[in-house]
């Protein structure tokens, strides 16, 4: 279980580098190819620049929508690509989320 923000933001540059990865590693189009090296690429920046400014777990959550959405609007061939993009995109809005509420409660904290 995530520990705390740091962890959330970890595990979204993991998911970026999976999607950066997975775009040499599965095959595709050119069109797919430059969106996955693109996004990956993204998610991994974005996730290392909300540990300094939090704020920008706003916009992986945005990048994860895209890659939820990029297999339909880009029309992907292979489906095994698409279902890896809509994964990790949703993946990455959960994890977004989960780190802008606040990560996990506290052992300590008073119900």
């Amino acid at each position: 279980m995530l520990k705390n923000k740091i962890d959330g933001r970890v595990l979204n540059a993991c998911l970026g580098g999976w999607l950066f990865a997975s775009a040499l590693l599965l095959s595709r189009s050119n069109g797919e190819l430059a969106n996955n090296l693109l996004l990956g690429f993204s998610v991994f920046l974005v996730a290392f620049m909300a540990m300094a400014v939090h704020r920008f777990s706003r916009l992986n959550t945005l990048l994860g929508c895209w890659a939820i959405a990029s297999p339909f609007a880009l029309g992907y061939r292979d489906r095994l690509a698409g279902i890896n993009d809509i994964a990790v995109g949703v993946l990455v809005i959960a994890v977004s989320i989960w780190v802008r509420r606040g990560g996990a409660p506290s052992r300590h904290a008073v119900a």
